[in-house]
């Protein structure tokens, strides 16, 4: 493929060289699970958006260019590509390659860049890598695609977590300008805490999103994140889950609901990560929690 215009990565690629599509944050990112076709491609006014690829499989070879530079070598399991949007770049490969492929809206990045305290986020500009071995951002992406096989959608909420986790780690480490992380001083105040609890409970049924919570405390969903765990010791997300799994409980032990209803009634997507889910944090499954009443 060539073109001389900057394009969407979606736009990069065949519909049916893609195996899986979840949108993120609201659609500001997107991972895609892809098999790239041997052969050439050449994209020479650019991305609109950030690409970060990480490979699944083994490469013999693979030549790229960007930024003024060229690469000639082979990938294996677990090595990032990151392609700063607006930069042209060639690559070329005679194997088919499967890797997963995470384009980020650079509104996005810029957004983050500002909640933790740059001073100018639009003069943010990222560096390009080629093999680049990272293992956070390994684990990231691993823990991203395993929350999405595992519960189909995935916890919105855990998903956000880790889309936020994944561009501090991009800024703090692959911006043209590194920057450091301002930690909160202090917790959430009572009032904020009461106000995000409160939601939360009227809210389980709900997929809940990192922005909701942000917004209820009115912060930002970094400082808010950061705030909170400091504020109870645990992640917003592992409070919800917390919270879903104790509902869950007097629903089993008060009503005769189906284990199906209950699961639904509590937030969960479906049957079997309810039952993941209470087995984990109780030991035992939901029907022999009940069967102990």
């Amino acid at each position: 493929m060539s073109s001389s215009r900057a394009i969407h990565p979606k736009d990069a690629i065949k519909p049916e060289q893609v195996i899986s599509s979840q949108a993120l944050q609201a659609g500001q990112l997107l991972l895609e699970h892809q098999i790239q076709p041997s052969g050439e491609c050449e994209i020479s006014g650019g991305l609109t958006q950030h690409l970060l690829v990480f490979e699944l499989g083994h490469v013999d070879r693979q030549v790229f260019r960007m930024g003024g530079q060229e690469y000639d070598d082979s990938l294996g399991q677990g090595d990032l590509l990151l392609i700063p949007a607006c930069t042209s770049f060639f690559g070329a490969c005679e194997m088919i390659d499967e890797v997963l492929a995470l384009s980020i809206d650079p509104d996005f990045l810029q957004q983050m860049a500002l909640e933790i305290g740059c001073p100018h986020p639009e003069r943010l500009e990222l560096l390009s890598g080629f093999k680049i071995r990272d293992r956070q951002l390994q684990s990231i992406f691993q823990f991203i695609q395993t929350e999405i096989q595992q519960t189909k959608w995935g916890n919105q909420l855990y998903l956000d977590s880790l889309t936020n986790l994944l561009a501090i780690h991009l800024l703090r480490n692959y911006a043209s300008r590194p920057l450091a992380l301002r930690s909160p001083e202090e917790g959430l105040s009572k009032f904020r805490l009461n106000r995000v609890l409160e939601y939360i409970n009227a809210h389980l049924v709900q997929d809940i999103q990192l922005a909701d919570l942000a917004q209820a405390a009115n912060l930002s969903q970094c400082y808010f994140a950061s705030c909170f765990k400091q504020s109870l010791g645990i992640a917003p997300w592992q409070y919800v889950v917390e919270q879903r799994i104790e509902r869950a409980k007097k629903l089993l032990k008060q009503s005769n609901d189906l284990i199906t209803d209950i699961a639904l009634q509590c937030g969960f997507n479906s049957q079997s990560h309810f039952t993941q889910q209470f087995r984990k944090h109780t030991g035992v499954t939901p029907k022999t929690y009940r069967e102990q009443k």
